[in-house]
This record gives C-alpha cells, structure tokens and sequence, in this order.
C-alpha cells in the first residue's frame, strides 16, 4: 500500500512537471522547481527537527498503551506547529512582498507555513504506525493538487503550489486532529513512561534534516546562481527521472526503520542481517532494470517536457545522476540502518562530510560545466554517503549492505 501510494505521488510531481513545460514554457517550470526548493528548505528549518523527535516519542509511548499521553501531546505541540505556520505566512508576505524583491513570491511564506504544518502531521502519523496515510504527505500529492489548480486557469505555478499547501494543510489538520481525538481516548495501558527527551533527540535530527537539504538541493541552487531558470528545469527533469530508481526506498525506509531498532535493541545481528538482504533484493530487482532503462531511452523520456529537455547536456546529466542513484538503491537505507542502531553520530559526520564534498564541486563544477557539472557534484557526494556509510556498517554490524557483495540471489 505504502509503495503503491508512493509511486502514484511521484506520478503527480510528474504530471505537474510536464504539464508546467509544456503550457508554461521551461523558464516558467525552472521558477516553480525553485519555489518548491525555498518551500521546502524553510519548512525543514523552522520545524527545528521535532517531526523527527516525535516518531521516536510517539512510537515509545505507543507501545506502551499510553493514548492518553499521545493524545495531549499531539493537542499542544500541534498548536505550537499551527502557529509557527501561521507566523511564517504573515511574516513572508511582508518580507517577500513585491516592494521588497527579496524572494520567488510573495506567497512564498504561506507554502512555508503550510509545509510546517504536513510535515509536522505527517511525522506524528508516522509515529504511531499509521504509515499509510503518511505516504499521502509526500510533496508529489501537493504537485498534483498544484496542476490540477493549473489546468482549472491558475496561471501561476506558485500560486498554484501555494493554495494545494494551504489546501492540504488545512484538510490534514481537520483529519489528523479527528484521527488523534478518537484514536487516543482511552488511559494509559502502563504505569512506566519511557523517557523521551524531545530537545535533545530534535537537535540532531534537524542538523541532519538540514545536511540533507544541502546533499537534495545544493546542485539545484547552484545552478538558479550561475545559469538560468531554463536550465534548472532542463536538470531537474532530469533529476526527478534519476530518482525513480530509489523509489522503493520510500516504503523500505518508512517500514524499515522500526524493524531496524528492534533487531539491534534485541541483539539479533543475524535477524538485522537478513532484514538488510531482503532488502537489498528489493532494491536491486528495481535499481539494474531501471538504471538501464533510463540510459537506453534517456532523451525520449526528457522529450515528455519538451524538445529542449533531450539535450546532449540533460541526457548526460541523466546519465550521471541515474548511476548515482541506482548506487544508492544498491547500498540500501544505510543512514536509517546508523540511525535506528546506535550510529547517529557517525551518521552526521557522513553526511557533513558528503555536503562538503558536494557543495565544494558544485562552486568548482557547476560555473564551466553547467548541467553536467551540478550532476557531477551531486553523483560524488552521494557516492561518499554511501561509500563510508557501507564501510561504517561494515565495521560495526559486520556486513555489506550491497546487495550484489552480500549474495542478493541466494534465499535467506
């Protein structure tokens, strides 16, 4: 289910993407790729990391019976999250407004806002096992509201992504409230509260959300400041086929990560093994069909945005980026394997270092190189995440994570 909803949202990002090249014109496309890069990089910033505190918090308290607790902490600091949301869009509005020229639109802190506030639902879904419905969150959903809003006379593709947010956010805020109301009524089934420090477990979940970032969108921004709009679209359609090859991780990642602790919290290496191989099947059997796929009918598939797309720079960007991605399909969720086993600490040194590595070609790359020169960078900083990250495991657990290396064909 989570991966049928999965592929359906990256459906929609799609549909969003061609129908804004096709109708729009690229430069039009290039501007609502940066739109959505500003979106997301304010909402992950002013959340603080605490849509990740909540998974462990509500995941703990879950499995101890304890609904009631759930239940007044989803009251308060979804209210919290309400208003953070809220002070964003009255803030961006003035500060991005059109006297001020600061930024891609006025409207861009009302998407800020809105995004605070699903991502903070989501997570808190997510936390109690309602992983289903926190697929629906993924930001192909709000893309596709965004288009339909476009085919209906919307002419602004950021207007557009800004009422699917407000949209989305306000019927998620009605759901999830209900959901939590009448799911969490009853008292708690324990008299022993886990301790779950939320300022302490935030911290390093946003310094990581905030590495992300950079190892996500480092090669996009880079290019909005050497090139044109035109050229990030061109790459960026180019990047949303290259990531088709890890959406399996989504599931793997969202189904994975409770499985992952409980083997290491009960000391079952092997059991953690075999969970890593299974996976490593799954993530194979998609990666090397598609990674050759996507070589094969690369400028094909960019011609879908437009002629312009299937130039000899995005078809090779293509390349690059599609080969960086079915190596980190093959490698597996390794940084949720660190982070659910005790390794969060060497998971934010792997990722400071990829971001490093990344940020410092893109400056070197991106200027001469353009397209290519920005999937470059992005390729090498994804392969030192993965590369030290299998080593790391490797060490640690005493296994490969690479599916080819640990015997992917054999049955476990």
């Amino acid at each position: 289910m989570v991966l049928a909803l999965k592929v359906l949202g990256a459906l929609g990002g799609f549909l969003f993407s061609v129908w804004v090249a096709r109708n729009l014109g690229d430069a039009a496309l290039g501007r609502a790729e940066l739109f959505i890069l500003w979106v997301t990089v304010g909402a992950t910033l002013l959340r603080g990391g605490w849509e990740g505190a909540v998974v462990k918090a509500f995941g703990a308290w879950t499995s101890h019976g304890m609904a009631e607790r759930i239940r007044s902490a989803f009251r308060r600091w979804t209210g919290v999250m309400v208003g953070i949301g809220l002070v964003a869009g009255l803030v961006g509005s003035q500060l991005f407004g059109p006297d001020h020229g600061l930024g891609p639109s006025s409207c861009i802190g009302w998407g800020i806002g809105a995004w605070v506030i699903i991502g903070w639902l989501a997570e808190c879904l997510r936390g109690t096992g309602h992983v289903s419905t926190y697929a629906l969150f993924q930001p192909g959903w709000w893309m596709l509201l965004a288009g339909i809003l476009i085919a209906f006379g919307v002419d602004d593709p950021a207007v557009a992504l800004v009422m699917s947010a407000v949209g989305m956010a306000m019927v998620a805020l009605v759901a999830a409230g209900w959901w939590f109301r009448h799911r969490f009524r009853t008292g708690p089934l324990s008299e022993t509260e886990p301790v779950v420090e939320m300022g302490r477990l935030a911290l390093p979940i946003w310094i990581g959300s905030v590495l992300h970032l950079i190892l996500s969108w480092a090669d996009t921004a880079m290019l909005s400041a050497w090139l044109t709009e035109t050229d990030v679209a061109h790459y960026r359609a180019a990047f949303r086929l290259a990531a088709l090859l890890t959406f399996t991780q989504f599931a793997v990642n969202a189904l994975g990560a409770p499985t992952f602790g409980a083997l290491h919290a009960a000391g079952d290496v092997e059991g953690l093994r075999r969970t890593v191989h299974r996976i490593g099947w799954l993530n194979t059997a998609v990666a090397l069909p598609g990674l050759l796929f996507l070589l094969a009918l690369g400028p094909w598939l960019l011609s879908f945005w437009g002629p312009a797309f299937a130039s000899a720079d995005a078809v090779t960007a293509l390349g690059i980026l599609a080969a960086a991605q079915a190596l980190n399909a093959l490698s597996g969720p390794v940084m949720y394997l660190l982070n659910m086993t005790g390794g969060e600490r060497a998971g934010l040194l792997i990722l400071a270092l990829s971001a490093a590595v990344q940020v410092v070609l893109g400056v070197v790359l991106v200027p001469d190189h353009g397209l290519i020169g920005a999937a470059l960078s992005a390729a090498l900083g994804m392969a030192v995440w993965n590369g030290v990250g299998l080593f790391w495991v490797r060490r640690v657990h005493g296994f490969w994570m690479v599916s080819l290396a640990n015997g992917w064909w054999r049955r476990s």
